[in-house]
């Protein structure tokens, strides 16, 4: 069969293979919301989400080759089987897409293990049949599935809630320390703005100095009952202000109303903990897909 490539009907931009679904389409309507198109009510008039295939002209400047040239001894190392398809048949074709989507999204998943525990030990422990396991669970939206397999491989991914409160007066207590033992080395973040690459932002889940982060202006402190805290722990409005200054800034009392972000179609408060929300609404691949749409 032809080599084919989707596009957004409403932009005109092609999708990107290598995407989740969910993130393409938060970035359509990321779009839609900053251009300001339409009323409140009629901007998330969005579905059926219009796509247009095409079989020719392949965006070769927009978009990632989709190369699906793989010999057979390839196909051997990848998935330690040998297949004896024909190079030619459609069934070989189909074979090798699917190798083709399943190796980008194992290498993804490799970066953000390495990313979690600081070495490429655990990424490079799990067996083939875990491998396949949560691949088949990804491509047939099995959670139950998927779960067996990832909670024994994201940090701390059963663990409560952080409390993002702290004392400016006060230390850290032996609830935040045991917090601490279940918190990545690194918070694996990526941040798409518009239809540019992503930004990929391995981020530290907690400050390094209090002290001296008080000195600096915080993105946010919050008032309690006449007690001034101060969160101890990155919060998505600290990445956004650190990747995209232009847009985000950490004392802006008139933000550009025409910047939008989200997470899993959702629009969180800025103060909260990026670890709590990697926790619940990172994707298979383990990354946080922040999505920013201007206009």
């Amino acid at each position: 069969f032809p080599e084919c490539w989707f596009e957004d009907e409403e932009s005109g931009l092609p999708l990107r293979w290598q995407l989740f679904v969910g993130v393409l389409y938060d970035l359509m309507k990321g779009r839609l919301i900053a251009n300001n198109a339409g009323s409140p009510c009629n901007r998330f008039r969005n579905l059926p989400w219009k796509i247009r295939i095409h079989f020719t002209l392949y965006p070769t400047d927009q978009l990632l080759p989709l190369d699906i040239t793989v010999s057979p001894q390839q196909h051997v190392s990848e998935t330690g089987e040998s297949m004896s398809i024909g190079k030619n048949s459609n069934a070989s074709q189909q074979a090798q897409i699917n190798t083709l989507i399943g190796r980008m999204y194992r290498n993804s998943l490799k970066q953000a293990l390495f990313l979690q525990y600081g070495s490429s030990k655990v990424a490079m422990s799990i067996t083939k049949n875990n491998h396949e396991n949560m691949w088949d669970a990804v491509v047939q939206s099995n959670y139950d599935a998927y779960h067996q397999v990832n909670a024994g491989l994201q940090v701390g991914v059963l663990a409560a809630p952080i409390n993002n409160k702290l004392s400016l007066t006060d230390d850290l207590t032996d609830t935040d320390e045991k917090h601490n033992k279940e918190l990545p080395q690194l918070v694996p973040v990526r941040i798409l703005l518009n239809d540019k690459p992503a930004i990929q932002k391995p981020t530290l889940p907690q400050k390094k100095n209090i002290g001296e982060y008080l000195k600096q202006r915080p993105t946010e402190i919050l008032q309690d009952d006449a007690v001034m805290y101060v969160s101890p722990y990155t919060t998505l409005g600290d990445v956004l202000v650190s990747c995209l200054p232009d847009l985000f800034k950490v004392d802006d009392d008139a933000p550009d109303c025409n910047a939008h972000y989200s997470i899993q179609g959702v629009k969180p408060s800025s103060t909260t903990t990026i670890v709590d929300l990697w926790r619940s609404l990172c994707h298979p691949d383990h990354f946080l897909y922040v999505i920013v749409a201007t206009q």
